[in-house]
Formats: structure tokens, sequence, C-alpha cells
């Protein structure tokens, strides 16, 4: 019987903190939170901003400019606020079914690649990634942003 509780416990866990079965339940959820904070950059799986401080890195790359908190709307438009600014930025994203994604674009020009993975995306979180060689020219650098429903203040 002491199992069965454990086991039951256990499996009610996990089925809370799930990721999105698809895109379509991945839009759902990121639809339904107004407003994400964020909660970690990580530069090829390691972090280097964390809860609003910065952690040292063997690159040096530092995080000064990132967005704060950001907010998903039903008419594929993305606003976003970074840090020490006024105004907001908008984006638009869009749901490529063939590639099992959500993409971030800018909305001027088209461009950028921020993706965004159901098996990223939870009721309470998700991480939006992309790869460039801005960090650490010419190698690939993988970053991550992890974005989690907003703290009341």
């Amino acid at each position: 019987m002491k199992y069965k509780v454990l086991l039951f416990v256990s499996l009610l866990l996990t089925a809370c903190h799930r990721p999105a079965d698809d895109v379509w339940e991945a839009k759902a959820r990121l639809l339904a939170v107004d407003r994400w904070q964020l909660e970690q950059i990580a530069m090829d799986e390691v972090p280097v901003f964390k809860d609003g401080k910065h952690i040292p890195h063997l690159s040096g790359a530092r995080f000064d400019r990132h967005m704060d908190w950001v907010s998903f709307k039903s008419d594929g438009s993305f606003e976003g606020h970074f840090v020490g600014d006024d105004t907001t930025q908008h984006y638009q994203w869009k749901v490529y079914v063939p590639t099992k994604v959500i993409a971030l674009r800018d909305s001027a020009t088209g461009t950028g690649g921020w993706n965004i993975y159901p098996r990223n995306v939870y009721e309470d979180a998700f991480e939006m990634e992309t790869r460039s060689t801005i960090y650490d020219p010419p190698r690939v650098t993988k970053l991550t942003l992890r974005y989690s429903v907003l703290r009341s203040e």
C-alpha cells in the first residue's frame, strides 16, 4: 500500500511538470501566461545569468542587455522588454508544424532565429534558443533563455 501511494504521488508530480506534446499545446501554454520573467541565460548549457545575477563564465560573456520579461499575443506578435529601456520591442512568432517549432522573427526584417521547441515548454516555464557565432567567433554557441511565470513584486 505504501508503494502505491508513493507511485501515485510521483506520477502526479511528473504529470504536472511535463513538456508540451506538440506545437499546438506549446502555443496554448505560451499564450496562457500574460508575462514571462527571465529566469536564466545559458551558453552551451552552462548558466551565465540566473535570478538577475551574472555568473562568471570562461567565455567572459556578459548579458547586460537582455529581455527581462516577454509576452506572447494571439495575433502572432511578441513583446519583450529590455532591461533599462523605457519602451518594449516587438517581434513576430509563428508555429511551424513540419519542423515542430515555434519561431520568433524581427517584425520589421523578418529575420532572427529564436526557436521554441515543445519539449521545452511547460505550464510554468519555457526555453527559447538560438545558435550564433557572435559570442565566441568563429565558434557556434548555443544560447538558451529560460523564462518562468512572472512573480508578483
